[in-house]
């Protein structure tokens, strides 16, 4: 018996050192981050107005038997709505589900991120990278995030994209037919979720594909179009049932609004052209460049630091006294750089601290030429650079995604992914000789970019509430009027409800919902005295019980307020509605707007 304890003992001990000896420590650092990223974005929403309102309140209208597009519009693909529409199903009416499935998304894209960078580059590379990509791509403050993001849309295509390069990477590792037929699916669905992605996804995987040696042209042909016809399989199909019961033509001009877009560009968001591109690029490397000389100085000097007798007999410290120094010094700089932009004229690109000096790594846009030339003059190839048909579908996928903006990635942190992957693999290749130098600079980047967003996030503490959720917001005035008009609401036992321009996310705070298919007002939305009379017509023969007025400023159009440019639907609120409440809220960037109530007369 005594052996046979001992026997056993030996047995557990090689088992737990097998398991141990398994677990990947970079991996387990990037979900330690993922996890503190997502516990401090948990329920923030930097603009409850805008955005997210549609994002949950789609859903909820799903769940009640209206059909997209026919009940609610949108210009997005209905994956998104109709599998979140789902979750509400399932586990019921509470903002908390959306948050929920952020996360589960956000998770798949950081072991699919990891997986990539980790193939293309080293553990430790893949760990830095992933964490980047969660910091500036998929959880941090801002609408352009995984959790309560501008679209749930853009989040599920992300991954489904990620899918797609992931079985690209199997299939030409294997050569199995049934990998490229998968990633032509995920292709197909990241369109159905968002249509530039699954364009991007699939002109990268067609690329991918083609480069896969050996193979002759007929199977190049052959396995192309097998692609396309499975992809446009995948989404053309549920688009045919909801064209069954919504008209083609209206789910057309709902995905593709042609006519509308010209006015898009009266808004300085949408404003591009070349010359702003370049513009883009040349601010964007500065920015990058000015940063970074202040954070390779101070992590030589934090080596050299290091060496010191006094440290040097700390060897097992002597790597956390190194990245803790050269952190605090890097700090310094760059609070000093600041403070230098404030002064000089020359430096006033450096105009805002907390969103350039102190992250070098936010706005890559720069990347893409660069790419481009890289690409241009090694053209990689098989067997000198291994991953070649993954590179080539990276590069090919980044463009695409961003080629609405002129090939730069603009404010959209979710069109970034691919860009942060190339980055760091681009810079692994070409970093060699002084790779431990260059993973030191990028990770007290990296911790000086994730305190400034943990610091950021930390202001987001004024809580709305009601008994479908909680968000939390950064301004105590805006959160006190949406508690105001929460109550308000429900104290007037009202189930039908006009919200506009913005801010739906009051109908899914109180289960209320509107009569108007219409979820966003934004200008583009009315366009006309046409379209105005014809949603007046609409609310005459279904008028709301209530109406939550957001009166605020809209500059970024072009315009002041709504009634400028929507004078008839302005007139009729406002002279054909009695006035009951009335809340203060800030507009951003300055500014002063109004939450105002009516009922009818």
């Amino acid at each position: 018996m005594p052996y046979t304890a001992k026997s056993d003992v030996t047995t557990v001990k090689k088992i737990q050192l097998k398991i141990f000896s398994h677990i990947d420590p970079w991996l387990v650092s990037v979900l330690t981050c993922f996890t503190l990223l997502a516990w401090a974005n948990w329920g923030k929403v930097s603009n409850p107005i805008m955005d997210f309102s549609r994002e949950v309140e789609i859903p909820a209208r799903l769940v009640d038997g209206q059909l997209l597009y026919r009940d609610a519009s949108t210009y997005y693909g209905p994956l998104g709505y109709y599998a979140n529409a789902l979750a509400l199903l399932v586990f019921g009416h509470r903002l908390e589900v959306f948050y929920v499935v952020g996360l589960v998304l956000g998770l798949v894209t950081t072991l699919l991120f990891y997986r990539l960078a980790k193939r293309l580059t080293d553990t430790r590379w893949a760990a830095l990278s992933t964490i980047c990509m969660l910091l500036y791509c998929a959880i941090g403050p801002g609408l352009f995030n995984f959790i309560v993001p501008y679209s749930y849309g853009a989040v599920y295509a992300t991954v489904l994209c990620l899918l797609a390069v992931t079985f690209l990477d199997y299939y030409t590792c294997k050569g199995q037919i049934k990998w490229l037929v998968v990633a032509a699916i995920a292709c197909g669905l990241a369109g159905l979720a968002k249509q530039e992605y699954g364009v991007a996804a699939l002109g990268g995987v067609l690329v991918g594909a083609n480069l896969y040696f050996p193979q002759n042209f007929r199977t190049r042909v052959t396995r192309s179009l097998l692609v396309l016809a499975v992809a446009s399989a995948c989404t053309f199909l549920p688009l045919a049932l909801l064209a069954q019961q919504v008209s083609w033509e209206k789910l057309y001009l709902s995905l593709f609004p042609i006519p509308k877009a010209d006015f898009l560009k009266q808004s300085t968001l949408f404003q591009v052209s070349p010359a702003k591109t370049l513009r883009h690029w040349f601010a964007t490397f500065r920015h990058f460049f000015a940063a970074s000389v202040l954070i390779l100085l101070s992590v030589a000097a934090a080596n050299w630091i290091s060496k010191l007798k006094f440290i040097h007999n700390f060897k097992k410290f002597r790597f956390f006294v190194e990245i803790l120094v050269g952190v605090a010094l890097a700090w310094i700089s760059l609070s000093f750089l600041g403070w230098v932009c404030q002064f000089i004229p020359y430096f006033n690109f450096l105009h805002s601290i907390n969103d350039i000096v102190f992250h070098p790594l936010r706005d890559m846009s720069w990347c893409l030429p660069v790419f481009v030339g890289w690409f241009a003059l090694n053209r990689p190839q098989s067997p000198q650079y291994k991953h070649a048909p993954l590179l080539w579908t990276l590069l090919v996928f980044s463009l695409l995604l961003n080629a609405r903006w002129l090939f730069y990635i603009n404010f959209y942190g979710l069109y970034a992914t691919p860009v942060v992957l190339l980055f760091f693999t681009l810079l692994y290749y070409l970093t060699q000789r002084v790779r431990g130098v260059v993973w030191r600079y990028l990770l007290v980047c990296l911790v000086i970019g994730g305190s400034m967003n943990l610091g950021s996030l930390a202001q987001y503490h004024y809580a709305v509430n009601s008994s479908y959720g909680t968000f939390y917001t950064w301004n105590a005035t805006l959160a006190s009027s949406f508690n105001q008009t929460i109550q308000a609401i429900n104290s007037s036992k009202a189930t039908s409800v006009l919200v506009l321009p913005e801010g739906s996310i009051l109908s899914f705070m109180t289960a209320t919902r509107s009569p108007s298919r219409i979820i966003t007002f934004q200008p583009i939305a009315l366009l006309g005295s046409e379209a105005q009379q014809d949603f007046l017509a609409s609310m005459k023969i279904n008028p709301p019980e209530l109406i939550v007025f957001v009166d605020m400023l809209f500059r970024e159009w072009g315009y002041e307020n709504y009634a400028e440019f929507n004078p008839l639907v302005s007139n009729w609120i406002t002279q054909q509605h009695r006035l009951t409440h009335t809340f203060p809220i800030p507009v951003f960037p300055e500014g002063e707007g109004f939450i105002r109530i009516y009922s009818r007369n």
